[in-house]
């Protein structure tokens, strides 16, 4: 089960709502007090070391006691790397499970057990996330998920409370857990947020604050556009030595837009599971190939975090250690985090196309035994990676072709009045842009040299011409170059 459809609750007065669209139940109303216990103190001997934090988010630990699911061994390769680098403590960032049944955190338990067994193990700064909140269908499970039950099973497998407030070495931790599975209503406690703040500030107000929630504060860090929450950001604007840490989006950690800093700093976790990109590209916002294959599972991604006194190094990691690329680092004064800016935009440079590019157009059969199209070019350049292309078809006078959208299972996209999704009583949209998502996602290192995107099946049969546009992450757009088809 995964997050492709948003499910905005207001009311909370139910115990629980049935969401179709995913085929869970999940719990919203009659939570437990959302208030922090004691502050705990710790002092770890580093020997002059930086402390060393491994963070990840989004194991989503599937309904099942099976060993070999793709869920399992990403959380268990993740773990035993992060182990074997050192760490001190380790943050977890929500959504341990698919769906909070028994089965799903006895797995949790079983492979964390199992990887730190003989070890020291890290203090551990856990989070509840929306998917923790949500169970099976009643037919299939059996079980209500009222939240305050699903917050004692959280800690009944983990030890630990839904919010906690830690403080390493002089350096605070605000773990800020979702209250129920909504989105809209799940952190509606921000006066005791902002006590805890406060009390961290006036401890230290030269060091960072570090504020771990699932959903990440609006409008910040790639993708809290489409998934962020607003009542984070309310809180966090206030506090320039914060640091927001946050999973729920699973995007990508190779992009740069993953970290963000303005009135406070934000970055992303990515996820264990799979990667997810925003909405608006052919090939799905969990990217697929042309074939139809996933490639949004093939790369697992962490961070490992090292703290000193003038500086944060962030390292974005692969689960077998692996750099993405070069680290992230917050430098001293904290309270002025003016570094990875959106002025970062203006120093980028666009991609480039080959202004002699060819393409050539292949039958293919996809995964599903279903005929399909694709056309092949050589991949554009560029100073970081292309992000996605832009295709658009031209008849033989070169006149610009409109055609209904269609999604990659080749059905037609249907939109209602007020210009949103709909899957009945709904109208076509004609578009005059193909755009796609890059391989970008397997590693910069794994990119192919040939792009190869599937042609949706709906093409105007007078296209004789495709327009290629390459564009990087900031969205700055290479040269465009016409081709002819079939040639």
């Amino acid at each position: 089960m995964n997050k492709l459809s948003k499910i905005i609750i207001s009311s909370v007065a139910v115990v629980g709502v049935v969401a179709a669209s995913v085929g869970a139940y999940f719990a919203v109303g009659f939570s437990k007090e959302q208030t922090f216990g004691a502050t705990e103190t710790y002092a770890v001997e580093t020997n002059g070391a930086p402390l060393r934090i491994g963070i990840i988010s989004d194991l989503q630990l599937p309904n099942t006691n099976a060993k070999d699911t793709h869920q399992y061994e990403s959380f268990e390769n993740t773990l035993t790397m992060l182990k074997n680098k050192g760490m001190d403590a380790l943050i977890i960032g929500g959504d341990f499970t698919d769906v909070g049944t028994k089965n799903a955190w006895g797995t949790f338990k079983e492979i964390y057990d199992k990887v730190m067994e003989g070890s020291t193990k890290p203090i551990p700064m856990y989070i509840m996330g929306n998917h923790d909140y949500w169970l099976p269908s009643f037919c299939e499970g059996f079980e209500i998920p009222a939240p305050a039950k699903l917050q004692d099973r959280y800690t009944d497998y983990t030890g630990e409370p839904v919010y906690s407030h830690k403080v390493i070495n002089g350096y605070h931790f605000i773990c800020w857990s979702s209250s129920d599975g909504s989105y809209d209503k799940s952190y509606s406690n921000k006066e005791a947020v902002r006590a805890e703040l406060d009390r961290a500030v006036a401890d230290d107000p030269e060091k960072p604050v570090f504020v771990i929630t699932h959903i990440n504060p609006f409008d910040t860090a790639y993708g809290s556009d489409e998934w962020g929450n607003e009542d984070i950001y309310d809180v966090l604007k206030d506090y320039p030595q914060a640091v927001s840490i946050s999973g729920h989006s699973h995007y990508s950690l190779i992009d740069e837009r993953s970290i963000w800093q303005k009135e406070f700093t934000a970055f992303t976790t990515q996820s264990l599971d799979y990667i997810e990109l925003e909405s608006g590209k052919y090939n799905g916002s969990v990217p697929m190939d042309a074939y139809g294959n996933s490639i949004a599972d093939k790369l697992p991604g962490c961070i490992y975090m090292s703290i000193e006194k003038d500086k944060v190094t962030v390292e974005r990691l692969e689960n077998t250690g692996k750099a993405f690329k070069e680290p992230w680092v917050l430098e001293a004064p904290f309270d002025k985090p003016d570094k990875y800016t959106e002025e970062r935009a203006k120093a980028n440079r666009a991609p480039v196309l080959d202004s002699e590019l060819t393409v050539s157009i292949s039958d293919i059969t996809d995964v599903n035994e279903n005929a399909q199209k694709m056309i092949s070019f050589a991949a554009g350049s560029d100073d970081d990676f292309v992000h996605s292309y832009k295709l658009q078809f031209l008849d033989e006078n070169k006149n610009l072709l409109e055609f209904e959208e269609v999604d990659y299972s080749d059905n037609v996209v249907l939109y209602n009045s007020n210009g949103e999704k709909t899957t009945k009583n709904g109208k076509p949209k004609m578009i005059s842009a193909v755009l796609y998502f890059s391989d970008y996602v397997l590693g910069l290192g794994n990119m192919s040299e040939t792009a190869e995107l599937r042609l949706p099946n709906n093409l105007p049969d007078n296209a004789k011409y495709v327009v290629i546009t390459a564009i990087d992450s900031w969205g700055a757009e290479s040269n465009s170059v016409t081709c002819r088809l079939g040639e």
